[in-house]
């Protein structure tokens, strides 16, 4: 189970890193729409940013599911 949460979240945080734009529509398109171009590219940069952490945070849980599961218990 750790490992699916995993790669849920390496999967989830490597498409908002790669596109931000498109996660953004998904996600967020009433707040982007109202935003200025200067606010949308911060607004764009900060969801990459959470997408590039979303991954580390993902790829981070799993080796510490594989590597400490015995201490885990």
């Amino acid at each position: 189970m750790n490992l699916l949460l995993s790669a849920v979240a390496v999967t989830l945080g490597l498409f908002v890193a790669a596109s931000p734009m498109r996660a953004a529509e998904i996600w967020g398109r009433s707040h982007l729409d109202k935003l200025a171009p200067k606010q949308r590219a911060l607004y764009l940069r900060c969801y990459r940013a959470f997408g590039i952490v979303l991954c580390l945070g993902g790829v981070l849980f799993a080796v510490d599911s594989m590597m400490f599961s015995k201490y885990h218990h």
